[in-house]
């Protein structure tokens, strides 16, 4: 990883964490989607998650000669790590956890260190974990790790390929190797079924947005080249209108926006308190900034649910969302 991509990360992490406090204020995690169902839409409502996919994280396919594995005792540093560790059956692994990790809902009853960034080290101690999972790369975390004596383990974080080589780090870390290849099998194959499904929906530009636009309008962090939505935009067959920024989170101010002039925008948010009216209450605000193709056609769109900030098993759920959510209500 360059240190241009760990900078990068490194403030996604900090984005996604005052983004977390948020969706735990709110017991957020805990309203995800079920798997295998489509929670339906209310005209004007926020947009939930559609998952159309497999519930990996809630229902993990162990490979059984790997059942029996002698399990490590297992620290995670991020809910999207958490994710992947249960996705891969190792969920009675885990021994801590950060205040941000609520999903599936059982881990609630594991220890939490606080975060990696202000851990409760006499907790983390007492745990005694073999391993420490970090998600990316921070220096001050893993300097700390390694004053504590502290076996740890980073996992790449930004781009989709990046969950993929996380899994099987994790599943080779664990005796779950087999078991990390069905996974990441399973979640292309359910990529790669969701874009079939919405094959037929004409290409368009989309800003995607990874927090709710402010009113009075100001600068907001956009979902760029290099990232994870970006792989998914164009998994789905649509142009990311951020490109031009050329970086994975990038700032992006008014200007910005009425020269790109996308065809979709799409808001995320950890829950519906910035936008109780929905895909109204955005088309109001984003009227604000100009004459904006997207406001005239009615195609600003807010999608609700705290799994879409994360680059986790669930990313096949933001997916299927991103799809249907471009291709509008009209789409079978």
């Amino acid at each position: 990883m360059t240190a241009a991509r760990t900078s990068h990360g490194g403030a996604l992490r900090v984005m996604r964490a005052g983004l977390f406090s948020l969706v735990m204020s709110a017991a957020g995690c805990d309203r995800a989607a079920a798997p295998s169902s489509t929670q339906p839409t209310t005209a004007g409502a926020p947009r939930a998650s559609a998952d159309t996919s497999r519930g990996w994280v809630l229902h993990p396919q162990v490979v059984q000669s790997e059942q029996e594995v002698e399990c490590l005792r297992l620290l995670s540093s991020a809910p999207s790590v958490t994710e992947i560790c249960c996705a891969l059956g190792l969920a009675d692994c885990l021994v801590g956890r950060t205040r941000y990790c609520a999903y599936p809902p059982a881990v609630q009853a594991v220890p939490s260190i606080g975060a990696l960034n202000d851990l409760n080290v006499e907790v983390l101690l007492e745990l005694k974990p073999q391993l420490v999972l970090v998600s990316g790369r921070s220096r001050a975390i893993t300097d700390k790790l390694k004053r504590l004596g502290l076996r740890y383990e980073t996992l790449p974080d930004v781009t989709l390929e990046d969950l993929f080589i996380a899994i099987d780090r994790v599943g080779a870390l664990t005796g779950r190797s087999q078991t990390a290849r069905r996974l990441t099998t399973g979640l292309r194959a359910d990529l790669a079924s969701t874009a079939a499904r919405f094959a037929d929906v004409p290409p368009a530009r989309v800003l995607l947005l990874i927090a709710t636009m402010p009113d009075p309008p100001t600068q907001v962090f956009a979902a760029g080249p290099g990232s994870f939505y970006d792989d998914l935009l164009r998994l789905g067959g649509h142009e990311n209108a951020a490109a031009p920024s050329g970086r994975p989170f990038p700032p992006i101010g008014l200007e910005f926006v009425l020269d790109a002039d996308p065809d979709v925008i799409i808001e995320l948010a950890p829950d519906r308190k910035s936008r109780p009216g929905g895909d109204v209450d955005a088309r109001r605000i984003w009227s604000k900034i100009g004459p904006l193709k997207a406001v005239r056609a009615q195609r600003v769109h807010v999608l609700v649910g705290p799994e879409h900030f994360l680059l986790g098993p669930r990313v096949t759920q933001t997916f299927a969302a991103l799809c249907e959510t471009i291709a509008g209500n009209d789409h079978d």
